[in-house]
């Protein structure tokens, strides 16, 4: 769960940056270390960050643990992007930043692009804590490298 360590507060002037609430989930197992490397990665960069292996919870569970999420990102490989494609239709109605990372995006976006706005395609690590760091601080994120995103239904930026 998300961390309410005042050590890993910092201060700028007078005040406070706060770190982005992440949540990572997994399509796959837990033996999946990925989303466990992305988690520790963040962590170190001060963000707030859940890893869930959705195939062990429940819709309602799920929807309850990232209430409070500021970011979500699902990843998924060739085998479980349908579960992906499930996940985003499960949380598109709580209109918060969705994300597409792992290895099927990076191999297929113009599929990926259909189901979410923002895509993940290549350097997950910088790609994801430049989208975390950018939406905390309420900055553009149309041209993060590496990242697909929806500007509208007709179009999309692929950077």
């Amino acid at each position: 769960m998300y961390e309410n360590n005042p050590s890993k507060r910092c201060f700028k002037g007078y005040r406070e940056v706060r770190s982005m609430k992440i949540t990572l989930i997994s399509t796959g197992s837990k033996n999946d270390k990925g989303p466990q490397i992305m988690a520790n990665f963040l962590d170190a960069k001060d963000h707030s960050v859940q890893v869930l292996f959705y195939n062990y919870l429940n819709e309602n569970l799920v929807l309850k643990k990232v209430k409070n999420s500021e970011l979500i990102i699902v990843s998924a490989n060739q085998e479980t992007c349908s579960k992906a494609s499930e996940i985003f239709k499960l949380l598109k109605p709580l209109d918060k930043p969705l994300a597409y990372a792992g290895i099927y995006p990076h191999e297929n976006p113009d599929e990926c692009i259909k189901d979410t706005d923002l895509v993940v395609v290549n350097n997950p690590k910088e790609t994801i804590l430049e989208l975390a760091n950018r939406l905390e601080n309420f900055q553009k994120i149309s041209d993060i490298p590496n990242l697909w995103f929806k500007a509208t239904e007709k179009e999309t930026i692929k950077n």
